[in-house]
């Protein structure tokens, strides 16, 4: 196991660990301090494969893992904060939007290795829709309000939507579609 303990490894596990504490604090009715510990995984999230890629620390194992503590923080800790805060009051509908959003975010993690590209995302990425779940949910708006949230940020992670990567917005440029499609031909 040594060596798998990388710096990059050890974000990625300080973005788990963010999500596990929030869960917690979910669950305590602390909503805000959930959110903020979200909010910290996403800052995790956002460097850890920077710091693989300075280091030539990509691996399988840091892949897989940054998706298991992305599945956690973004996924499980904000479909339980909604569900808890504010779906709670709508009973079944409530449990199908936080299932969907989990699910749905876990497909949108499946299907990332499938579709890389650098110029944009397939679907919005689950660490943004975790983020606005979890500030919803810290928020506290009307439970009819929330659910339409959820919705929209289930459908959109599972959607061909193109989102910019943080690299083509530094680079001032978006994909070509006709590029991309040829490219996967």
């Amino acid at each position: 196991m040594r060596e798998y303990v990388t710096p990059s490894n050890l974000v990625t596990s300080g973005s788990l660990i963010a999500g596990f504490v929030a869960l917690i604090l979910a669950g305590q009715a602390d909503y805000g301090w959930a959110a903020g510990l979200v909010i910290l995984a996403a800052g995790c999230d956002a460097i850890d494969g920077v710091i693989a890629r300075r280091g030539a620390g990509e691996c399988a194992f840091g892949s897989k893992l940054d998706s298991l503590a992305d599945l956690v923080s973004f996924g499980a800790v904000p479909a339980f904060a909604l569900y808890v805060a504010l779906l709670h009051d709508l009973k079944v509908i409530g449990i199908a939007a936080c299932l969907g959003f989990l699910l749905c975010g876990a497909w949108r993690l499946a299907r990332f290795p499938l579709v890389q590209n650098s110029n944009f995302f397939v679907g919005l990425p689950i660490p943004p829709a975790g983020v606005a779940a979890a500030l919803v949910a810290a928020w506290g708006p009307p439970p009819a309000f929330a659910l339409l949230v959820t919705i929209a940020l289930t459908v959109l992670m599972v959607s061909t939507l193109e989102f910019p990567t943080f690299s083509s917005v530094r680079r001032g440029r978006r994909g070509d579609i006709d590029e991309a499609s040829a490219v996967g031909k």
